[in-house]
């Protein structure tokens, strides 16, 4: 078993913030997948700091002159500090049970 730290930082957008923020918090699992080797059973975050947050306004309207809306979105970047307990199958020795089916056997089975 290992453990190790990794500090990621991580961006998401989308209509609220709540979607920009789980767009980011999101990727944690691929990021950690990619970083690391070996099978991670345990992801856990110690520290979560919001590097920017950002709200972008625009006024939309329909045919560039009727209905007029405001529309947004949201952007965030994180930095997470996690720590991963993770496995690494290569370095495990797997004991190798081998079945002898006679041919009848293994025409039913079909293994």
């Amino acid at each position: 078993m290992n453990q190790s730290r990794h500090t990621l930082r991580l961006s998401g957008s989308g209509p609220t913030r709540e979607k920009a923020f789980a767009t980011a918090i999101g990727q944690v699992q691929s990021e950690v997948a990619r970083l690391t080797d070996g099978v991670n059973f345990r992801v856990e975050p110690l520290e979560l700091d919001v590097v920017s947050a950002v709200e972008h306004r625009w006024t939309e309207r329909f045919l560039g002159l009727l209905f007029p809306r405001t529309r947004q979105r949201f952007e965030i970047t994180l930095s997470i500090q996690v720590q991963v307990a993770s496995l690494d199958l290569d370095a495990l020795d797997f004991t190798v049970r081998e079945e002898r089916l006679s041919p009848v056997r293994h025409a039913l089975h079909m293994r």
